[in-house]
Order: C-alpha cells, then sequence, then structure tokens
C-alpha cells in the first residue's frame, strides 16, 4: 500500500472482541457469625466451606446429587452456604451430561429439587442471590453467551428459586404473615412440569384440616419424583415455568 492511499483499518488488524465466560468457584463468606445478638436471639451461626463440601463429599450424597430429581431440604438455610454448594455441584452435573439443546431443562430441574427454609429475611435475599448468580454463571460458562434477564429461562429459574427457597420458622411451620409455609412438588410429565403446591406441616405426620395436601401418614419430601397421570394439573413446558406464576 503506498503513502497516498488510504487505509480502511489505519494499518491496523481488525479484531473480534470475543469475551469468554469462564465458571467461576463457589467463595466462602468468611464468617462464621454476624453479631454477638444474631447468635443470642436467633442462634445464628454459620457453617464454614470446608464443612459444607466434606459433608457433601459423603457417597451416598454424591450419588444424590448426580440424580436430577434427587431432593435437598435445608431447614436453616442462612445465607445459603449449603444451597450454593449443593446447587453448583448439581450443575457441574449438568454440565457434563448435557449438550446446548438439554442444558436450560435439566438445570431447571437441579433448581427445582433443592428446598430451603430460612427465618431472617435479609439472609434469605442473600441466599436466593446466591442460588441465581450460580445459576447464570453455569450457563454463562456452558453456553459461552450471556444469559439475559428478560429469557424465559431466567425468568423461570428466578421463579422457581422464589417458591423453594422460603421465609419462615421450621419449628412452627409458619412465616411471618402467620401462613402456613407452602412448597411446590414439581413433577416430570413427559417433556413438561406439573406443580402440586403442598405445606410443609403435611410433610409430618398429621391430619390437620387446614393443611394444603395434608394425608394420613408422613410424606417424605425426598421421595423420588415420578410422572403424575392427573391430567387436571396444569402442565407447562419447563423453561417457561414462570407462566404458572
Amino acid at each position: 500500500m503506498s503513502k497516498e492511499e488510504i487505509s480502511l483499518f489505519d494499518d491496523q488488524k481488525f479484531e473480534t472482541d470475543h469475551k469468554k465466560f469462564e465458571l467461576k468457584a463457589i467463595g466462602d463468606d468468611g464468617h462464621l457469625i454476624k453479631s454477638k445478638e444474631r447468635v443470642q436471639h436467633h442462634g445464628e451461626v454459620f457453617t464454614p466451606k470446608w464443612i459444607v463440601k466434606k459433608m457433601l463429599s459423603e457417597p451416598a450424597i454424591q450419588e444424590k446429587l448426580h440424580d436430577l430429581h434427587a431432593t435437598f431440604f435445608e431447614p436453616s438455610a442462612g445465607e445459603g452456604a449449603f444451597l450454593k454448594e449443593i446447587l453448583h455441584q448439581k450443575l457441574n452435573y449438568v454440565d457434563q451430561i448435557s449438550n446446548k439443546t438439554t442444558w436450560k431443562s435439566n438445570a431447571l430441574w437441579s433448581l427445582m429439587s433443592i428446598y430451603a427454609i430460612e427465618l431472617l429475611k435479609d439472609n434469605l435475599a442473600r441466599s436466593k442471590e446466591a442460588m441465581m448468580n450460580i445459576f447464570v454463571n453455569h450457563y454463562q460458562a456452558f453456553m459461552q453467551k450471556s444469559l439475559s434477564s428478560k429469557t424465559d429461562v431466567y425468568k423461570s429459574a428466578k421463579y422457581v428459586i422464589n417458591l423453594n427457597i422460603v421465609q419462615g420458622n421450621t419449628l412452627t411451620y409458619r412465616n411471618d404473615d402467620g401462613k402456613l409455609i407452602t412448597f411446590s412438588n414439581w413433577i416430570p410429565s413427559g417433556s413438561k412440569v406439573e406443580r402440586e403446591i403442598f405445606t410443609f406441616k403435611s410433610l409430618f405426620n398429621n391430619s390437620d384440616a387446614n393443611d394444603i395436601g395434608a394425608n394420613e401418614g408422613q410424606l417424605s419430601l425426598f421421595d423420588n419424583l415420578e410422572n403424575s397421570d392427573d391430567t387436571s394439573k396444569q402442565k407447562i413446558i419447563i423453561t417457561k415455568v414462570f407462566r404458572m406464576g
């Protein structure tokens, strides 16, 4: 090129800016207590990350972490130490078994299998936010693209977290509004999902008429989910489950 000629790119190479998304490790919050007052009033003491990982390393638990529908329940979630690691490990497994077509549904089934109750609202907000961040991080690292809050999968993940991770007192079965704590049983139905509402109290051996889903005998939250033949329930594609609300 002569000096008289004008270079379209000003004599510099044209480069495309490709952002690479990487999977992040789960950080340790680094504190065991927030204040002496919270310990005295609520018995609040957080579990260190190393203990969480050690407890989850048991072979029987690892087997469940490799089952998309095996449920986990945290009765006192705190800021989500167990919830974060459980979701992270479940999504690690989803990353291994999925392709770009199946990842979204597999990841949402994993998210639907994690339940928790937390008494304090500030902890509840932090645990929900942490779970959403982990879901987004795994999505972006696997798909290598940003996850917009306007997408169906983002809305569905947020919807599931809000229904599965709830405020309440595990001992009284009620939330701060005095209402019975309710959960959603997410039932596979072919390529779709059904939602069945039940109370936390109904998991125990009682037949309280005020309980939604109360029945004779004990209902285990840890039972494997099976397809339902009840066609009267609403069925929806899992990536659009937020439309149920």
